[in-house]
């Protein structure tokens, strides 16, 4: 009987150490936004935001996909899904986007005074 070294958990953690985000950079990020006192760029700030956060979502969407399909996965396969996925975000956060953009806006808005 063979035992295998590698259980989900070690893959869970390792995923999310790939992932995860430093926590003080959205401190120096709000740090920055309480500089901004022109609307525009605050809404471009608030807009950049929610495609990163739709990026991020949209990844680790894919992550949870099982991979037994038809096209086996490869190194080319993952940089297309990975240029396709920032590509989708960039599109969706644009007009109306998610409603992420907008929220945030309303709530940095107050602290910009």
């Amino acid at each position: 009987m063979k035992i295998n070294p590698i259980s989900s958990a070690t893959v869970n953690k390792a995923l999310y150490e790939k992932n995860k985000v430093k926590d003080d950079s959205f401190q120096k990020a709000f740090e920055k936004v309480k500089e901004l006192k022109d609307d525009k760029k605050l809404m471009d700030a608030c807009k950049q935001f929610e495609t990163v956060f739709v990026n991020m979502m949209m990844k680790n969407m894919r992550n949870t996909i099982h991979e037994d399909g038809i096209i086996k996965k490869s190194h080319g396969r993952e940089i297309f899904e990975g240029m396709l996925d920032e590509k989708l975000a960039e599109e969706s956060s644009k007009g109306q986007g998610i409603g992420l953009a907008k929220s945030m806006y309303k709530q940095m808005a107050k602290y910009k005074k």
